[in-house]
């Protein structure tokens, strides 16, 4: 053991960032009972490998005594264990905090092996690796023998170091051993946990950010966590009740003015019951026409109508492209849909992550597909004809498509799509 790099606390910002620089996956297993204390060093780690811009996802699976939720300031919510057990979207249980992306542990588990030996794993590290980002799993060191995928390194957490006949029980990089200080020291008294406070709800930019994050592995992998960039957004807090409008007046005059040729945008009314708000997210890209040409596909060769939805990354971060496939009245009819995709092999097994986002932008009658996309628009001809321009799950979310389509000159409706015109 004497010639395992040590990685004293205060050290950290200078030693980590080389040992994880070309990692997808790096195992963070405690070796302590002062599970605070290992949560504080796997946040600090989550937070130097964030640095510098890099995409950095630091999952919890301390399952029995999960910690990290408490240390970064978080309630406890859905996590790791309710999307592996109950099919919840991990971006719902993903939060945003200073830079990294915090997947608690989430529920009770009977079955902590399940979770770990979980056949996602080794999807999730290739989607990490295809977009150079990095996932972190704070873990046991039990739950490392058990993890089915195998990770680029591992750094183990002990505050007064592991003795020289300390080894991993599989056949892993050991990186080095994360520790108080560079000597033992005398029995301490463990400091309250730090907090970052945070609010109990992370903002809309963040939760739009991880939808880049968490598609990668779709493309790679085949599962709905990651597709070429990331996965859905979390879920949106239901939107304000409008204001009820004021009464019409009973003979209201007709506008003199002649119809516009093109429609102006509008306030989004609510979506109507008939609405075919819910669809199936396949992948996400970093180019417009990469995800363009993946709708066409679909449309061309499963006959499958597909949408494309621009997903800006909260601050100056670059813009990901949903691929939206198919339109569907209820959440269990886009289930029953994406498993006809999955066996008539469209896409692989475990992708396609279920969406409800009834609103679209309708373009003008007589606009051209070519000249749309020519000035950067999402745009794509539906079933029914009429060309779409993203699928969104609130009229907030359609803002930038909005100001993209002002400044093309292009005026168009947000509209709930309908199964019919």
């Amino acid at each position: 053991m004497s010639s395992v790099r040590q990685l004293p606390l205060s050290r950290l910002g200078h030693l980590v960032p080389p040992l994880v620089d070309d990692a997808a996956l790096v195992a963070l297993v405690t070796m302590t009972n002062d599970l605070p204390w290992a949560a504080k060093a796997a946040w600090d780690i989550a937070r130097i490998a964030a640095r510098d811009g890099r995409r950095v996802a630091l999952v919890d699976l301390c399952l029995e005594n999960p910690a990290l939720h408490e240390i970064v300031g978080l309630q406890a919510t859905e996590g790791i264990v309710d999307a592996f057990e109950y099919g919840v979207s991990l971006n719902k249980a993903a939060h945003e905090v200073t830079g990294v992306f915090i997947i608690p542990a989430g529920s009770e588990t009977a079955n902590p092996a399940e979770v770990y030996a979980h056949a996602r794993w080794p999807k999730l590290q290739a989607g990490f690796r295809s977009e150079g980002a990095l996932l972190l799993a704070l873990l046991p060191l039990s739950g490392l023998a058990q993890f089915s995928a195998a990770p680029d390194g591992v750094l183990v957490l002990a505050p007064e170091g592991v003795s020289p006949e300390f080894a991993l029980p599989r056949d892993v990089p050991l990186l080095g051993v994360v520790r108080d200080r560079w000597l033992p020291s005398s029995p301490r008294v463990s400091p309250p946990p730090v907090t970052v406070p945070v609010a109990a709800e992370p903002r809309r930019g963040f939760r739009l950010a991880l939808a880049a994050l968490v598609v990668a592995a779709i493309a790679v992998g085949g599962w709905a966590l990651l597709a070429r960039a990331r996965e859905s957004a979390l879920q949106p807090p239901p939107p304000a009740p409008a204001p009820t409008p004021p009464p019409a007046p009973t003979a209201a005059p007709k506008s003199p003015l002649p119809t516009p040729a093109h429609a102006t945008i509008a306030k989004a009314p609510p979506p109507r019951p008939d609405t075919l708000g819910w669809t199936i997210q396949v992948a996400a890209y970093a180019s417009l026409d990469k995800a363009l040409a993946h709708a066409d596909q679909l449309a061309a060769d499963a006959g499958v109508p597909a949408l494309v939805t621009p997903v800006p990354q909260s601050g100056n971060g670059p813009v990901w492209y949903r691929v939206l496939a198919g339109s569907y009245k209820t959440r269990a009819a886009a289930g029953t849909a994406r498993a006809g995709l999955w066996r008539r092999g469209v896409t692989a097994e475990g992708v396609g992550d279920l969406l409800l986002a009834p609103y679209s932008y309708h373009a003008p009658a007589g606009s051209s597909l070519d000249t749309l996309r020519r000035r950067g628009l999402p745009a794509v001809r539906w079933s029914n004809g009429v060309i779409l321009l993203g699928a969104f799950e609130a009229p907030e979310q359609a803002a930038y498509t909005q100001a993209a389509l002002k400044r093309a000159g292009v005026r168009a409706n947000l509209l709930p799509r309908m199964g019919t015109p």
